[in-house]
């Protein structure tokens, strides 16, 4: 192709006719810069096209995370509300004057006190793109401030339950085991002997204030483990709406 233009440039040339010449050089340039064009069109297209792809990854990436996180909320939201139930349930008959239930039944109530709630979201995919900078590529702010949301409910999640084992390694809950030696007097867990009380001895315990303070900080914890797990839960379905949104 090459050679066939110049063969024509220097026919032109031979015969002396300058101005085709010119205009043939000229048009010869303009055909040349839209070859250009077109090349560059091409390879911004590509560019684009990559850019896309890895982005619509990501995004369904998240929707398989953030759907998943959703599945292991949905049992521990379960357990929280199980708790809450027993708790509330034990306030409401454990220190009134005629007890309406069984000792034993205040004993199981009881056990909910002392059960840690747990949840651990994937964030793979997240910090994954949050490392290498793709997150950039979602450019949805929107998204972005779900996502830090998300974050933020997780870690308010994280300081909570931080405050149950704190509790119960060197707070209420250790100071509640070294008073009455054993946390089966309260639960009745454990059939041991050492552990069985009667029951005018359990309802004494029970008003103690050590116990009451230690019941009340244990419901105060499951209260907003409670909250962060269902405000963890709206958020990931907005998260997952926004993604949505954006598959293509």
């Amino acid at each position: 192709m090459i050679k066939f233009f110049r063969k024509i440039r220097q026919n032109l040339l031979m015969e002396k006719k300058t101005s085709q010449y010119f205009k043939y050089a000229i048009g010869e340039i303009v055909l040349v810069v839209i070859g250009i064009l077109i090349a560059l069109s091409i390879n911004n297209w590509n560019e684009a096209r990559k850019v896309e792809l890895k982005k619509q990854e990501l995004v369904l990436n998240l929707i398989n995370d953030f759907e998943e996180n959703r599945a292991k909320l949905k049992p521990a939201i379960t357990h929280s509300d199980s708790l809450s139930y027993k708790m509330n349930t034990f306030f409401d008959n454990a220190y009134q004057s005629n007890l309406k239930i069984s000792i034993d039944s205040l004993k199981k109530l009881s056990y909910g006190f002392f059960r840690p709630v747990g949840f651990f979201p994937i964030m793979d995919s997240y910090e994954g793109a949050k490392a290498s900078g793709n997150l950039s590529l979602l450019n949805e702010k929107e998204l972005s401030k779900q996502l830090i949301m998300f974050q933020e409910r997780y870690n308010f999640f994280k300081g909570v339950q931080k405050q149950g084992e704190d509790s119960f390694f060197g707070g209420p809950i250790w100071e509640l085991k070294k008073e009455i030696g054993s946390l089966n007097k309260l639960t009745g867990r454990n059939k041991r002997d050492y552990d069985n009380i009667d029951i005018e001895t359990y309802l004494k315990l029970i008003k103690t204030h050590l116990v009451i303070a230690t019941f009340e900080n244990q419901d105060n914890i499951n209260r907003n483990t409670n909250r962060a797990l269902k405000e963890i839960d709206e958020i990931s379905i907005k998260i997952i709406e926004i993604l949505n949104s954006m598959k293509k």
